[in-house]
């Protein structure tokens, strides 16, 4: 019989029902006839779905992840593993892999300690991903390779950028940057001696929608005033870059239910474009293949549990400020991206059991107690439940999980612990 995992929501059958019964049979009430709605407190633990958390919660109780490593019936990793990434790989529903994965050279510059080879991945089905390649100074040799993983932020103008500087660049990019990170810490890591590819995910940088290009009749009036903004302001002003992330933001769902309808997702997509990376990093003649990493922040993050999930060539990696349990996530805090819902995946895996996937492969998840994004016991529960699978899979030297007593950042201090993380195992 499968092992049931505990209900995090605390929901019984019984109550899923009443659930049900109250969300199907109950009147409707007129507005005038409705109670008065409490004033809002920080401290109101209220769901976010009021009366149909009981029936999502149940549901979630219900179906536990059925691939879970840690289920009793899975003995072997390499078994669990062949019965586990296929799943996975289904769920995301990414186009499949190309014959092969081609580079254009645009151009090369010539940095402090590093040159900047700039690219155009060519794999069908999928347009040109546009990418970045930080190749060390020194003799010709192979080296390991880092994917570098850009966040979200709700920043769509701005993708490798956020991890790369560029001379001349606006001023609130750098603001920016600086209040994230610190630093682009892709260049901190090539001056360590990494080659490091980063790419604008889909709707990010170059690849972004470009909504303020949508006739003015055509945009949808929630956000009118912010497309009569971008179109008013000079492109790259503060003003401009506002009002296109607000417009990009609001259309994030039209995309979402375009995607989905194709019979792809979007998670699916990002996975997809961050594995032709590996591919380009693995055949190139400065690369030791064995010796591939991964890393992000946030949205980052999210990339990096799902590029470590299905692809083993990546041996070494550090998950920081996504890593969490679906489940702990229904009450309050389901006010994320589209882009990390994956539908039906929960009943196979969660986030955790995906990363869990990588081992025997060496993972570090940093995690910033002061992050709002997500709730401690979700943030604190994936963190066990990798430390088991890595324990049961006789390697639990190779997962670390870290708190920090920060907000949601990746600053130097988290950088330095993921650089010597990537030392240690590459």
């Amino acid at each position: 019989m499968t092992a049931r995992a505990p209900d995090p929501t605390g929901c019984t059958r019984r109550e899923l029902l009443a659930a049900l019964a109250a969300g199907w049979l109950a009147p409707a009430l007129d507005a005038a006839d409705a109670p008065p709605t409490p004033p809002a407190s920080p401290m109101n633990d209220a769901p976010d779905l009021h009366n149909l958390h009981p029936l999502l919660a149940g549901l979630a109780g219900a179906h536990p992840p059925r691939l879970s490593f840690l289920d009793p019936r899975w003995s072997d990793l390499a078994t669990w593993q062949a019965a586990a990434r296929p799943a996975l790989l289904e769920r995301l529903g990414a186009p499949p892999p190309p014959a092969r994965v081609g580079a254009e050279l645009l151009r090369r510059e010539a940095r402090e300690g590093f040159s900047v080879e700039v690219l155009r991945l060519r794999a069908e089905p999928i347009p040109p991903i546009p990418a970045w390649v930080l190749v060390p100074d020194g003799p010709p040799r192979r080296r390991p390779a880092v994917l570098a993983l850009h966040c979200h932020s709700g920043r769509y103008t701005w993708g490798h950028e956020k991890l790369l500087s560029h001379p001349g660049e606006p001023e609130h990019l750098t603001r920016f940057r600086e209040g994230t990170y610190g630093r682009p810490w892709a260049e901190a890591l090539a001056r360590r001696g990494y080659v490091v590819i980063v790419i604008d995910a889909l709707y990010f940088g170059e690849r972004r929608l470009r909504v303020e290009e949508l006739p003015a009749d055509r945009v949808q009036p929630e956000v009118r005033e912010a497309h009569a903004a971008a179109r008013a302001a000079a492109p790259g002003a503060p003003a401009w870059t506002t009002a296109v992330d607000r417009l990009a933001s609001f259309y994030e769902h039209l995309t979402a239910k375009a995607i989905t309808a194709t019979g792809f997702t979007w998670p699916g997509l990002l996975a997809w474009d961050d594995l032709r990376a590996v591919d380009h990093l693995v055949s190139r003649p400065d690369v030791d293949p064995a010796r591939i990493g991964c890393l992000g922040l946030s949205g980052g993050g999210f990339r990096t549990a799902l590029a470590i999930g299905c692809d083993p060539r990546i041996r070494a990696a550090c998950v920081t400020g996504w890593m969490t349990e679906f489940g702990r996530q229904l009450p309050r805090h389901l006010r994320h991206t589209w882009m990390v819902y994956v539908p039906g995946l929960r009943r196979d895996l969660d986030l955790p059991d995906v990363a869990a996937l990588h081992a025997p492969g060496a993972l570090l998840v940093q995690q910033c107690r002061r992050d709002h994004l997500f709730p401690a016991e979700g943030m604190e529960g994936a963190v066990a439940t990798l430390a088991a699978a890595y324990a049961k899979a006789g390697v639990p030297e190779r997962f670390r999980g870290s708190f920090h007593d920060l907000p949601h950042s990746f600053p130097p201090a988290l950088q330095e612990e993921a650089f010597a993380w990537l030392d240690r195992w590459l």
